[in-house]
């Protein structure tokens, strides 16, 4: 389960919709938990330094490097990465499956179409995939 604030979920639907046609893209800082629970309590955009923007995403290694740095010997960690599907469904494609290089990190994908989010959905990375990981917005 990923535990999220409303508003953090707002404000990475807004960046998918602001980006599109491109792909959004940042880190979710949190702690993990017992039963496979990740609390999300920080959301960090990040540029996509990818050369294709409308098909891949690339987080900013300056953003993740920094944020390393700053929660260093804290109880606090990424936990996870968000991007957004311009035109496409809200669930990993090939591409993401081949940029796993975390198995414990959560994946937020948002689904946008013309401009327009319409699904998001949450995942971990699994034996050949992905499973899906229930959202449960906080306040």
């Amino acid at each position: 389960m990923l535990a999220i604030r409303a508003a953090h979920l707002k404000a990475i639907v807004d960046a998918a919709e602001a980006a599109w046609p491109d792909e959004a893209c940042g880190l979710l800082v949190g702690r993990t938990g017992p039963g496979a629970v990740w609390r999300a309590d920080r959301v960090e955009p990040a540029a996509n330094v990818a050369d294709d923007k409308r098909r891949r995403f690339e987080v900013d290694p300056g953003v993740r490097i920094g944020l390393e740095r700053e929660l260093r010997g804290s109880d606090r960690a990424v936990i996870g990465v968000y991007h957004s599907h311009p035109d496409g469904p809200a669930r990993p494609s090939a591409t993401d499956r081949d940029l796993v290089f975390e198995p414990h990190f959560v994946w937020l994908i948002v689904s946008v179409h013309d401009g327009q989010a319409v699904h998001t959905a949450a995942w971990m990375p699994a034996a050949g995939g992905f499973r899906p990981v229930a959202i449960v917005e906080t306040e």
